[in-house]
């Protein structure tokens, strides 16, 4: 929650704009930065609307294709739902991203075709529907429409009550009502269970992770279990549209997945003969990863664990037989298509770490095993020859 102290002499848009970014910035790692915000008088509004051909209750409008808000002069609901809801969400989401290069690319086509002719709205109109471009823009508008409609209301609810303001948008959601009423209610109860970066994420907005962000997500997430927490650290690629990647030595928390959140979670108990294996799901975020909690010292003792660990047979074993166990599930349709190309991917780092093992190289992490297996095993090459069975 922003200071109070900030909030009482805040009355004109300026001021909530500055507050706004301000928040944002601190939450998620960025604000808007590529849209551009219009104001018109309130008086001029409803010709506004008329002469662009907009739905004349419109209180506000985002143009995807210039990245452009226009909104009623001081009219603060309005700057959060289309310059903080549409405009970061077309800035800092992958659907939102496309959204933006089809208009634009939609914008270039059109320039092409009439290229210094005069033309109609009718022309316009009949060129568009024959368009690739434009129908695929259509559909996707149409598939997407529900969340990027839900996640600008949010950012109406979730601004207005940062800012102090909850009346006006109390006021306005009194009015929604059916099923879009329901899904915005549903995001309004997912964020006061699991805290506002969870709500951002899940609603596909970029992860820009650091070891303090990501702290506070963990407490929002388990509550009162975080404190049962004896090793959280942050590992993985940290891309922007990456899953979060964490490692967990707790007794309480359980391993889970989702689209935005991998969370490897190991009883105390288990970790030294997890270790035993040299199973680079275990080795690499403790080599690798970032300590977001717990202490430097046990993160340390494991590390040193791990650098002295010595290559045996079991390790080889368990490498394949976690290979051909992640072979089989990459085949499973009903896991999804993400699951099943991260289960490829770890078939092929275990069998690369069965390889390198019984060659003798003992390789701690994802990206070194990965480098190995472009280096030293042929693509055409077969897996053959391993203790424990042979794998194609």
């Amino acid at each position: 929650m922003l200071q109070q102290s900030s909030l009482q002499n805040c009355e004109t848009l300026p001021c909530y704009i500055e507050l706004s970014n301000s928040f944002y910035q601190e939450l998620l790692g960025y604000k808007p930065k590529q849209t551009s915000l219009q104001e018109i008088p309130e008086s001029k509004w409803n010709e506004f609307v008329e002469t662009r051909g907009l739905n004349p209750n419109s209180s506000g409008v985002y143009l995807p294709r210039n990245q452009t808000t226009i909104i009623p002069k001081d009219n603060k609901l309005s700057l959060f739902h289309e310059y903080y809801g549409h405009g970061l969400y077309c800035e800092q989401s992958l659907s939102g991203i496309e959204l933006v290069n089809l208009e634009k690319s939609l914008l270039e086509e059109e320039k092409e075709f009439f290229k210094n002719k005069k033309f109609s709205l009718k022309e316009l109109e009949k060129f568009r529907k024959e368009n690739k471009t434009f129908n695929y823009l259509q559909d996707f508008k149409e598939n997407n429409l529900r969340i990027y409609e839900g996640f600008a209301v949010f950012s109406e609810y979730f601004l207005s009550k940062e800012l102090g303001i909850e009346e006006l948008f109390e006021k306005k959601y009194e009015k929604l009502n059916g099923d879009f009423r329901k899904y915005i209610d549903d995001i309004i109860l997912f964020n006061k269970n699991f805290g506002d970066l969870a709500t951002f994420y899940v609603q596909g907005l970029a992860r820009r992770t650091t070891p303090e962000r990501v702290r506070g997500l963990l407490v929002n997430l388990y509550k009162k279990k975080s404190d049962s927490i004896k090793l959280g650290v942050l590992f993985g690629s940290r891309k922007p549209f990456s899953d979060i990647d964490l490692f967990i030595v707790s007794d309480d928390i359980e391993p889970s997945y989702c689209d935005w959140l991998d969370v490897r979670a190991y009883k105390p108990k288990d970790i030294e003969e997890k270790i035993r294996t040299l199973d680079s799901r275990i080795t690499d975020p403790i080599i690798v990863g970032s300590l977001i909690f717990g202490n430097e010292e046990y993160l340390s003792e494991l590390k040193g664990k791990v650098l002295a660990q010595p290559i045996t047979d079991e390790a080889i074993k368990h490498n394949l037989e976690m290979a051909e166990y992640s072979r089989k599930r990459s085949l499973d349709s009903s896991l999804g298509k993400t699951l099943q190309a991260k289960n490829l991917r770890s078939s092929k780092i275990y069998l690369t770490n069965a390889i390198a093992l019984k060659n003798g190289d003992k390789i701690l992490t994802s990206n070194d095993l990965l480098d190995y297996s472009r280096q030293k095993v042929s693509q055409r090459e077969k897996f053959i020859e391993l203790e424990g069975g042979i794998i194609e």
